[in-house]
């Protein structure tokens, strides 16, 4: 299995590695830390990026009800 640092795990989701720190420390990313440094595994990397595009979806689908909402009331 590869591991990943902060700074290549940022890389390969396209994020600033403070953000990944972040997510590491508030638990929104699994990862190990040993010593100073965080290892991500890649079964982790890809785990958080599919919780992340599950949250996305939810977001539009949400947001398509609003504006839905927003349009019927307006219309009436």
């Amino acid at each position: 299995m590869k591991y990943y640092s902060k700074k290549e795990a940022a890389a390969v989701l396209g994020l600033n590695p403070k953000t990944i720190e972040r997510y590491l420390l508030t638990g929104k990313m699994k990862g190990a830390k040993m010593g100073s440094t965080w290892r991500i595994s890649e079964d982790d990397i890809n785990s958080f990026y599919e919780i992340m595009k599950q949250e996305t979806a939810e977001q539009i689908n949400s947001q398509k009800f609003v504006d839905a909402k927003e349009d019927e009331s307006s219309n009436a």
